[in-house]
């Protein structure tokens, strides 16, 4: 047999080989089809039979979860405590039911004892040791290791006082604020660090810790009249309120304290920026308003006959609580009239 002959036979049987492996395997894919088929048959057949009215019903219970968080934010701060994301679901939505059927006294009668419970002593040890993770923190770690060991301790007059300055200073860290901060300074971070307009949540974590700040730790304080919160930054610091040192108070700031130091930790540059063009645009504005009111005043002055002001005037600006304008003070004393 030739050489040719046997290369063309062997080529036959491996071709013949091939061509049984074929309809092998068509045997084989023709089964698993026919056997997938009669399964998804099955698995259509099963769903005909299936209620999926449950997953309306879940879909409701989620919409009303939705709406109770979003009275739980309002209501939290009307009871003066900051709203904190690591609460229970089941706790917000049982304030919320209590306070909508019993009302506010209801609640606070046991708000207190719930918000111990949950934020207890290992979860403010918890707490600590994310603040001591926090860069931004790094150079005020040891003030606040002091005021969660006299919280634990029930020193509740050394806690307060220590850790209020502290929430302005994380916002002058975060936007790098040098120079005298005065409070429509601090607003303007606040605004820029808490109110996210482009944001499609109606009323966010942020936005109720922005009320709560701004009707608690920065509510308006004088001497001698109503105080209006327990935890005012102004009536504490100051000294016009003296019986501030309650459990309760502290963890109030805790909190607060966590909230923002989670905000500023994650400020970005766009924000800081921003932020510090309003302030400067706003001191500018300032500057020009105050040389205009004075020149206006000077003008007025009455002068003697040889041109000197007859009165000399001390002139007090102050930002006008609530208004972007400066109000003047003026608290006239005598000077001598120049002799002619």
């Amino acid at each position: 047999m030739s050489l040719d002959n046997r290369y063309l036979e062997v080529a036959e049987s491996i071709n013949k080989k091939i061509e049984s492996m074929i309809k092998t395997m068509t045997k084989s894919v023709e089964s698993i089809a026919k056997t997938l088929d009669a399964i998804s048959k099955q698995i259509t057949d099963s769903f005909k039979y299936l209620d999926f009215s449950w997953f309306d019903e879940i879909g409701k219970e989620l919409e009303k979860v939705e709406d109770d968080i979003i009275q739980f934010k309002t209501i939290i701060v009307r009871l003066g405590y900051p709203p904190h994301e690591d609460m229970p679901v089941s706790d917000i939505r049982r304030i919320v039911a209590d306070y909508n059927e019993f009302g506010e006294e209801y609640v606070k009668k046991y708000l207190d004892d719930l918000m111990f419970e949950i934020y207890d002593e290992k979860y403010l040890d918890d707490i600590l040791l994310k603040w001591e993770q926090t860069k931004l923190l790094s150079s005020r770690i040891s003030i606040l290791r002091n005021v969660i060991k006299c919280h634990n301790q029930q020193m509740y007059n050394a806690s307060i006082p220590t850790l209020l300055p502290q929430l302005e200073g994380i916002i002058v860290d975060a936007f790098q604020h040098k120079g005298e901060l005065r409070g429509h300074h601090l607003g303007v971070y606040l605004n820029h660090l808490l109110i996210k307009p482009n944001e499609e949540e109606s009323y966010s974590f942020e936005d109720a810790i922005h009320i709560y700040y701004m009707q608690h730790i920065l509510v308006h304080f004088e001497h001698g009249k109503e105080i209006r919160s327990e935890v005012s930054r102004h009536a504490i610091l100051h000294g016009g309120l003296t019986n501030y040192g309650s459990r309760e108070n502290s963890l109030k700031l805790i909190l607060l304290f966590d909230f923002l130091s989670d905000c500023v930790s994650k400020i970005t540059e766009e924000t800081t920026v921003a932020a510090k063009k309003e302030v400067q645009e706003n001191n500018n504005n300032k500057r020009k308003t105050n040389k205009i009111m004075v020149s206006s005043i000077i003008r007025r002055t009455p002068r003697t006959p040889n041109g000197f002001p007859f009165r000399s005037f001390l002139f007090d600006f102050q930002l006008l609580r609530n208004h972007e304008q400066l109000h003047i003070r003026g608290a006239k004393r005598s000077c001598k009239i120049s002799s002619q």
